[in-house]
């Protein structure tokens, strides 16, 4: 029963001006910005969806800056709750075209513009705005301009927008004649009634000048209005959250009085009784929203598969076959290519073999999946052909005998006990997941071709995004609130190193930080971080993913413009619920190493190996890993892997698929991998709950560690199928309590059928429910450790090739540069330097030795080493500098080619002095242009020796040598490190006795910990904190790596006056190594030349008895008296027998040991007898 007459709800408000009821309840949210309008909005879609349901709203509109990122999941979200999604967009419009690129004074580059889906065509029309905007229209923002809105306004309702719309800016500059025009424009744009004007009140003085304004305007055309408010928070209190959040977007801090701001805390998700009060002299304009929504009838959600049909050529060519039949054709080839296969495969197979095949084969047909598995093979087939090495397979789809017989994998899945359902499971229908790796150096030609034969506008690459995770927030937030830096990171660094760890669970884990939180210096930065944590961040290209759809992908999803790269608006999990196909294309560096190490070792010695038909069980490998000898092996070089391979001493190839699935938080953390250890070694006894589980986990120890062993389990004890099996390993990783209840009571069922008493089945149950979170998939496991075990192959095998080939791979990694040479080092391998006549374009090797290969060098680029090499290899090798530039195309070779050259001495055996040869590169260049200019012209012999001296003259001006010092940093200039020396090797005695640590040696177990390094300066960066005071970060490197040693104010002040470029210093300080940064907090810094006065207890001279003369005594005496001192010496004798003794000298022979002390005491004795003991502080 309704009201009675006169009265109304308190949900509907009387507007005295018109004399009649506005119901709040006819209004909906039309203008809407979630955490997808990046850095701006700071709602969820579920928070967002939550908050319309609460206030009863029966339609809601999502409108995100320029771009489509949240309509699917908010369609979704929408619908769940039982409310009406409204897609939409808030475009930017150029009033000029969207292909200009061009700033002009005083003119505004792009204005505002509400789009709403009404119906699929709309759908279709904004996916093509959207895409055209990022594609054609991007500067600065996504722009779309009047001509593409005309073409494809259809379906579409607008309304005019903020402040920031094209009429209201007219409006604001007193311009009524041009807002007029505008509108006309927009009207006749729009289908007839699909155009509204938009009115906001946030407060604002500028609002109010348009509320005075734009209802004349409309009457003025006959347009209706439509009140929106814009939403970006969902609460008022949430204004300074939002207010952070921009800061975060612009880089400016909540202090700056410039920084982009709302000025108003109303752009929050007001109910409709809000909205009625607002807008109550506008009635018409809150209950046009409820019109709006009641036009709309799109619905986003779709069943359809948009799989392309699999075509033998490209696909414009047969464009017009009929799919049926080419289904049918495709299930013959696929049929034939399976037969094929498994005859090259299985010689003699048992009838099980050909059955399981022939039940994978029924199931791919029969869920429509045979296009899909052509595809795959085909693009294999192609990088195959075009020699580009593809992985033995990764994922699931290892588990299939039908991919192991099209080549798509590598390994037979009967032989290590994979199932097939683990990868396609007909119980549930969902895209199979086929994931490949290719070499680095041939992904992008993979790509290309599936580019090439399915057609541009039908393969794109995927959007990801990135959100604001625990500790990133926490810096984020608060830079944006000016808190000083070295707060922040105490702070951040407090947050448990737990993957997707969030705020509240480390305020729960962490009692520092909860304390922290409750601190008044810093509630605002956890308040607010707790609002922004988990929302987007930003957007880039997914590492692999690549979408190939059976029509052009404008019909189906928005397009994004990243960089040089388009991919999809929508990520990954949204295109497969779409029916898209995605396959993700991997380039995996190992694969690009192993093909390296490869032709090196055919070069060298002519042997070819067969790297997929290595023997399993080569001796010289397991000795490898068994000693933990992993750098450069693929997943087995860090250091908690190498220490677990000692414990676990592998010797069979089940050992190291093994180790790449207990190698991870879960089986780490419950100490699964020590359990499996003690067992495999005799240690700790191996117990079954029932005999029946003996086959399936003997191969782990009795540790259930495979997600196939949970399916195992299910299938032979309790009678599951092996598609209920994978089911319930899925219901068991996602802890769905509903579903885990049910699968319970159907595993009891039927374990008891098979005679297992019901206790012991409960037990097993209850054993797989605790393993399977820690479970991993067996069949990836096995892939990648058999290209863990090629790599441990080729560096026992070949150690030189392979870590040629590993140095090739990683020359834009300065660190990982020094580290395998390093290994080299460690491994006696010699490394010679770069030379323009032995070294060839990468790493090579000659009679075991590793020659470093040119494109390594900084600033030589591959045409350059091209045309050096091509040169040499037709006409013999250089004479010098001159011959050179005389030779080789000028273009090809410029003046900081040469320099680098010269500084990395590649010219060291073909002219003076490397400081001489730099020096002339200039007339160097200028001859061998004169040369090539002559030639040009006729005037020399194109038949003439490259080498004949008399073409050109050399000239190498009288300078002097590089020092040695000079010679290291001009090195290290072109290397990126120091390759033939290192200014701080022969320091190491005075280093020794104060370091602690090499820098390499500091990973994240040091994190917190105090440390000491010896190391020299390369880079001075001075600073001022927030407070004005001066501090300095320092980057600092030695023999082994480099990182960064913050100074804090406090002890600068006592040392900046040795703070310089090249010094060497001993700094004590707090190490602070995460996955974010590695650097020490410097507590203490002392030159070298003080620290054994300063850190130094005792100096140590070791003698020698039977060469030690009096006269030598004599002198060191005599020394000690002229530097006078409080530090006593000892002096030790080493005796030939073993046996020695130690003299304490008196108090009258303590010194003061002063740079000049130290020099002559070495003098006498050698550098390598000069010891000193350091103070205990």
């Amino acid at each position: 029963m309704g009201p009675a007459p006169g009265s109304h709800s308190t949900s509907d408000h009387w507007n005295p001006r018109h004399g009649g009821v506005v119901s709040a309840k006819k209004f909906q949210h039309l203008h809407v910005h979630s955490h997808y309008s990046l850095l701006d909005g700071v709602i969820t879609i579920p928070n967002l969806v939550a908050a319309a349901r609460d206030l009863g709203m029966g339609a809601l509109a999502l409108t995100d800056h320029g771009n489509m990122f949240g309509a699917p999941q908010f369609s979704k979200a929408a619908k769940a709750a039982g409310i009406k999604p409204i897609i939409g967009m808030e475009a930017y419009i150029t009033d000029g075209s969207r292909f200009e690129r061009k700033r002009e004074v005083g003119k505004s580059q792009f204005f505002h513009l509400i789009l709403l889906v009404e119906n699929e065509i709309g759908y279709r029309n904004l996916i093509k705005l959207s895409s055209t905007a990022f594609v054609d229209g991007f500067y600065y923002k996504p722009r779309i301009d009047h001509e593409v809105l005309r073409e494809h306004s259809e379906g579409l309702i607008g309304l005019s927008a903020c402040l920031s719309s094209e009429v209201n800016r007219a409006l604001l500059h007193g311009e009524d004649e041009k807002a007029l025009d505008c509108t006309r424009r927009y009207v006749d744009t729009f289908s007839p009634g699909r155009f509204f004007m938009e009115i906001q009140d946030h407060g604002l003085p500028e609002q109010r000048r348009i509320l005075e304004k734009v209802p004349d305007l409309a009457r003025r055309l006959g347009l209706p209005l439509v009140a929106t408010n814009d939403i970006h928070y969902l609460h008022r209190e949430d204004a300074r959250a939002q207010e952070v959040h921009l800061c975060i977007n612009t880089g400016t801090s909540i202090d700056d009085k410039n920084r982009i701001s709302f000025d108003s805390d109303q752009f929050y998700f007001r109910s409709g009784d809000e909205m009625a009060r607002t807008f109550a002299e506008w009635p018409e304009a809150v209950t046009n929203t409820d019109e709006i929504a009641a036009m709309v009838t799109f619905d986003l959600e779709s069943e359809q598969r948009h799989l392309p049909i699999f075509r033998s050529g490209e696909i414009h060519s047969d464009e017009s076959a009929d799919p049926k039949v080419l289904e049918k054709e495709n299930r013959i080839l696929f049929s034939e290519l399976i037969e094929k296969g498994f005859k090259e495969r299985y010689i003699d197979p048992p009838t099980s073999v050909r059955e399981r095949l022939e039940y994978e084969i029924r199931v791919i047909e029969e869920m429509g999946f045979v296009s899909y598995f052509l595809i795959v093979w085909d693009f294999i087939r192609y990088a195959k052909e075009q020699g580009i090495p593809v992985g033995p397979g990764r994922g699931s789809a290892v588990g299939s005998i039908a991919s192991y017989c099209l080549g798509i994998t590598k390994l037979c899945p009967i032989e290590y006990d994979l199932i097939f359902e683990r990868f396609l499971n007909s119980d549930r229908i969902s895209m199979p997941d086929i994931d490949i790796d290719f070499c680095m150096d041939g992904r992008e030609k993979v790509i290309d071709y599936v580019r090439e034969k399915y057609g541009e506008d039908r393969v794109c690459q995927v959007i990801t995004f990135g959100t604001m995770a625990a500790r990133a927030v926490l810096r984020d937030v608060g830079r944006a609130l000016a808190i000083p830096l070295k707060e922040i990171d105490q702070i951040a660094k407090k947050v448990p190193d737990t993957i997707g760890i969030k705020l509240d669970e480390a305020l729960r884990k962490e009692p520092q930080l909860a304390q922290w939180s409750k601190d008044a210096r810093y509630k605002t930065l956890f308040e607010v971080g707790s609002k922004l944590e988990g929302l987007n961040r930003h957007c880039s290209t997914h590492a692999a993913g690549v979408v190939i759809s059976d029509q052009p992908l404008t019909n189906l999803v928005p397009l994004y413009r990243n960089g040089d790269d388009i991919t999809t608006q929508f990520p990954m999990e949204v295109l497969e619920e779409m029916g898209l196909l995605k396959v993700d294309f991997l380039g995996l560096r190992t694969l690009t190493i192993i093909s390296r190490a490869l032709v090196i070792i055919e070069d060298e010695s002519g042997k070819q190996i067969d790297i997929d038909n290595l023997p399993l069980d080569d001796s010289p490998t397991y000795d490898l890993l068994q000693r933990a000898d992993t750098i450069g092996v693929f997943q087995l070089e860090s250091a908690g892997m190498r220490e677990l391979l000692h414990n676990l001493v592998p010797d069979c190839f089940e050992d190291l698929i093994a180790v790449l699935a207990l190698y991870r938080p879960g089986p780490l953390g419950s100490g699964m991998h020590n359990t499996f250890c003690k067992r495999k070694h005799g240690k700790e006894s191996i117990e079954y709950l029932h005999s029946s589980l003996e086959p399936i986990l003997n191969r782990s120890n009795g540790v259930i560690l495979y997600q196939e062993q949970v399916m195992r389990i299910a299938h032979d004890l309790a009678g599951f199928t092996m598609n209920e099996a994978d089911s319930l390993r899925k219901a068991m990783g996602k802890k769905k309590p509903e579903i885990l209840k049910r699968f319970k009571q159907q595993f009891r069922d039927g374990a008891v059928e098979r005679e297992i008493p019901v206790i012991v089945a409960e037990s097993i149950f209850e054993q797989i429910e605790h393993f399977a979170k820690y479970g991993f998939n067996r069949s990836h496991s096995t892939a990648y450790a058999l290209i863990s075990y090629q790599t441990a192959w080729l560096k026992a095998n070949h150690p030189e090739p392979f870590l040629a080939a590993v140095l090739s791979c990683h020359v834009t990694s300065v660190e990982k540069m020094v580290d395998y040479l390093e290994e080299c080092k460690r491994l006696g391998i010699v490394v010679r330097p770069p030379h323009v006549n032995q070294s060839g374009k990468n790493f090579s090797v000659k009679d075991k030795v590793i020659q470093y290969g040119l494109v390594a060098i900084k600033g030589v680029g591959e045409k350059a080493v091209d045309g050096i090499i091509e040169e040499r290899d037709s006409k013999g090798p250089f004479l010098s500098i001159f011959n050179l530039t005389s030779r080789v195309d000028p273009k090809q070779v410029n003046k900081t080619t040469l320099e680098q050259l010269v500084s990395a001495g590649a010219f060291d055996e073909l002219g003076p002095s490397r400081s001489r040869m730099h020096v002339a590169v200039k007339d160097a260049i200028d001859e061998g242009n004169r040369i090539h200019a002559e030639r040009r012209a006729g005037q020399l012999s194109l038949f003439q020796s490259s080498s004949d001296a008399s073409d050109f003259r050399e000239v190498f001006p009288e300078v002097p040598e590089w020092s040695e010092s000079e010679k290291l940093t001009m090195e290290k200039g072109s290397l990126g490190f120091y390759l033939s020396g290192h200014p701080l090797e022969r320091r190491e005695d005075e280093l020794t006795p104060f370091r602690s640590h090499l820098l390499a040696e500091l990973d994240e177990s040091a994190d917190g910990k105090p440390v000491s390094i010896g190391v020299l300066v390369g880079k001075v960066r001075n600073r001022q904190t927030r407070k004005g005071d001066a501090m300095a970060i320092l980057h600092v490197e030695d023999r082994s790596g480099s990182l960064e040693v913050v100074v804090f104010p406090k002890t600068f002040q006592k040392t900046s006056r040795f703070l310089e470029e090249d010094r060497i210093l001993i700094v004590e300080g707090i190490a602070e190594i995460t996955e974010e940064r590695s650097q020490v907090r410097a507590d203490r810094i002392v030159p070298l030349e003080d620290a054994w006065e300063i850190l130094g207890s005792r100096i140590g001279i070791i003698l020698d008895p039977c060469e030690t003369s009096e006269d030598l005594l004599f002198r060191i005496k005599d020394l000690f008296s002229r530097n006078p001192g409080t530090m006593p010496v000892s002096l030790l004798f080493k005796g030939e027998d073993g046996h020695n003794w130690v003299m304490r000298c008196g108090s009258k022979s303590s010194v003061r040991p002063t740079a000049e002390m130290l020099e002559e005491i070495r003098a006498l004795v050698g550098d390598e007898r000069v010891r000193v003991e350091r103070t205990s502080s």
